[in-house]
């Protein structure tokens, strides 16, 4: 099969013109109807390209028509570039002549189906992402990516490179190359905060966006996993840090969205370092795509995600408040939500009374938790040298 990307890409907006077309002179878009008029006015089968579309977010599908998104009423009008996005998703067919994936309307009908085990109109994604084979210099993996030790730049430095999963596998709405952007713009908001207790970002390279940054001593899950309870001020100057890290990030408009002892790293001092800022917005639905089936993505331990977070709304700044009084009360306590010990002094009880609120609207802001933390810090150092 011989198809330009030039043609394909033309293909998929003369889809979304007529459906648009269609709507506007109050039609339905009736999938009979669609099939009809348009089934031998592409290169491909329409449902392949009805696919792609739904992929992207430029179509919605239910079980009697197709409907153009916000997104698609652009690509329709040529404000949105779709060429990217084809060159993805029909690449075997670009580059060896391949036909499309076997594909029918049958089989897109139900994925539009709700689950049996699941309410009508709600849709929950865990993320099954693979585990990767290991690798010389492995550190380790989580849910989204694997982290392995490697030498960067003339003079060798010993680095930390974290290299991502193929999740558009699992997840529909991802592309390989979306993935990527995704990783790049995440990574320079990460390196724009410029703050000692955030991980440097030193570069993101190759196609897959792979990031580099410095190689950390250990993480806060490393130091929990001993089942040691941390001395009072230690626990507190380490979550002055993070606190200070987190107020200087929502200063600038950057809120983390997936705070856990994983993502906090510990430099050769025992200090802080930060990292995997916008975790959750890399795997997040698009914009387009709502309002739809409610999606959850799981990415880790529910008992740092705020209440709000795991209903499923966008992560906000009173997140990032719970998940740090949930990191505080472990390293006090132990173990996550244990018993606290009695020494611990009334204005941190009330702390953690606050950032534990169910009401994100009662929890203290992360700058005014940074001070409260830093005074109550004042006969030690808040960093170890």
């Amino acid at each position: 099969m011989q198809v330009s990307r030039d043609q394909l890409v033309e293909d998929s907006v003369f889809i979304l013109q007529c459906l648009r077309q269609n709507a506007r002179g109050g039609r339905q878009n009736g999938l009979d109807e669609v099939r009809s008029t348009l089934e031998g006015s592409v290169a491909l089968d329409l449902a392949a390209y009805v696919a792609f579309l739904k992929r992207f977010g430029y179509l919605e599908m239910d079980a009697q028509s197709l409907k153009v998104t916000a997104q698609g009423e652009r690509a329709a009008k040529g404000d949105a570039d779709v060429s990217r996005q084809v060159q993805d998703h029909f690449r075997q067919v670009l580059e060896n002549g391949a036909e499309p994936e076997g594909v029918a309307f049958e089989a897109l009908l139900r994925d539009t189906q709700p689950s049996a085990t699941q309410p009508a109109g709600e849709e929950v994604v865990a993320i099954a992402s693979p585990v990767l084979a290991p690798v010389e210099g492995e550190l380790g993996q989580g849910p989204l990516s694997r982290v392995r030790a490697a030498r960067f730049g003339e003079l060798g430095l010993v680095v930390a490179l974290k290299e991502y999963k193929p999740l558009w596998e699992s997840l529909p709405w991802l592309s390989r190359a979306a993935l990527a952007r995704r990783v790049r713009r995440e990574a320079q908001a990460q390196a724009q905060l410029g703050h000692p207790c955030v991980l440097p970002i030193l570069e993101v390279r190759g196609e897959d966006a792979q990031v580099i940054t410095p190689l950390a001593a250990s993480t806060l899950r490393d130091k929990l996993s001993r089942g040691e309870r941390m001395a009072s001020w230690q626990a507190l100057r380490l979550g002055a840090q993070v606190a200070h890290a987190l107020a200087h990030a929502h200063a600038q408009g950057l809120v983390h969205g997936a705070l856990k002892p994983e993502n906090v790293l510990l430099d050769r001092a025992g200090n802080v370092l930060l990292s995997d800022f916008g975790a959750a917005r890399l795997v997040s639905l698009p914009a387009a795509a709502q309002p739809g089936p409610r999606v959850v993505v799981e990415l880790g331990d529910a008992h740092y995600r705020a209440p709000e977070v795991s209903a499923s709304e966008p992560a906000a700044a009173p997140g990032d408040a719970f998940a740090l009084g949930a990191l505080l009360h472990e390293m006090l306590a132990g173990t996550p939500g244990g018993t606290l010990p009695r020494d611990i002094p009334e204005p941190i009880l009330d702390l953690l009374g606050g950032l534990g609120s169910a009401d994100p609207a009662k929890r203290p802001t992360l700058a005014a938790s940074a001070a409260l933390l830093a005074r109550l810090l004042a006969p030690h150092a808040l960093f170890a040298l």
